[in-house]
């Protein structure tokens, strides 16, 4: 199925190139995580997407149809910052956002009570917005997103600053709303949420996906079983020995990183080492930080 589809979609800010090309397909039942550091352009995809902001080239379709005003309905939008009525009451908040969409009296209480169970708000269903934590504001900013059940659902960053637990609510819905065949779209800057919910995952950097695929395939392009994570001393001399066994050696992320070609274990990386001075070494499993890392530093 078709999904919701953007094209060759690119935005300019003057003669600043905020996306570039940007080509992406999120299908029904799907997450598609769209990863990037601040600033790579994650916002102003999702502000184009909903028609908040215009493309200057690309189109943007919903199973193949372009995105307008009458299509914006079964989209769905979870926005960094918390979208709601402070002095209303999140039953009143969900009440007031789903009767924008036009549902049916008779139905819309229904869905306000599915949405604050499934949030986990059924203790707060009556407490103004104003007296929640952040935490709490927060699931009542996603549970009115989904109130009208969109078939796409579009989060922007949906848990940055929140703590584990809120996480993993968010996880949980996205989770449930994936198996109803919903087309769901997250940007975010956090490897752990792209590896714990999304199907697909594209890496934007400086305006344009450099890399997509499935975990597995994204995994795949670092040319290594497993990583070795090392402190020393004496880099060149750790670069002069990797480099006489033929092994790869990279920075991910601050830390000296070797590349096997298979699994092993600490004693054999040592003994091939030699005298290489060593103050930690650690095996990591290939990951998808390790793969951001390796596009902005192959992009740099």
């Amino acid at each position: 199925m078709p999904g919701l589809e953007a094209r060759r979609v690119t935005k300019r800010f003057g003669e600043r190139e905020v996306l570039r090309d940007l080509s992406l397909n999120v299908q029904p039942g799907h997450v598609y995580g769209l990863l990037g550091s601040n600033g790579a352009g994650k916002t102003t995809a999702i502000n184009i997407i909903t028609g908040l902001l215009a493309q200057d080239d690309g189109t943007v379709t919903l199973d193949d149809t372009p995105v307008d005003t009458a299509a914006r309905c079964v989209l769905g939008m979870v926005p960094q910052e918390v979208a709601v009525y402070h002095h209303l009451t999140c039953r009143e908040n969900l009440r007031f956002f789903g009767s924008l969409y036009r549902i049916r009296r008779h139905e819309l209480d229904s869905r306000v009570g599915e949405v604050i169970t499934l949030c986990q708000l059924d203790d707060y269903a009556d407490t103004a917005v104003s007296a929640l934590s952040g935490g709490w504001q927060h699931r009542l900013n996603l549970a009115v997103g989904i109130v009208h059940r969109p078939k796409v659902l579009l989060l922007d960053e949906p848990t940055t600053g929140q703590d584990i637990e809120a996480r993993h609510t968010l996880w949980r819905v996205i989770a449930s709303l994936r198996d109803q065949g919903t087309a769901i779209m997250l940007t975010t800057h956090m490897m752990e949420e792209a590896e714990s919910v999304c199907h697909t995952v594209g890496i934007l950097h400086r305006g344009c996906i450099e890399r997509e695929g499935t975990l597995d395939q994204l995994y795949a392009t670092i040319p290594a079983a497993e990583l070795a994570e090392i402190e020393t001393d004496d880099e060149p001399a750790l670069e002069r020995r990797v480099e006489e066994l033929g092994l790869g050696l990279r920075h991910y992320g601050g830390k000296l990183t070797i590349l096997l070609p298979s699994r092993t274990t600490l004693s054999d990386v040592v003994a091939r080492l030699g005298r290489v001075p060593i103050k930690s070494l650690a095996l990591r499993p290939v990951g998808l930080q390790h793969v951001f890392f390796d596009v902005m530093q192959t992009r740099a």
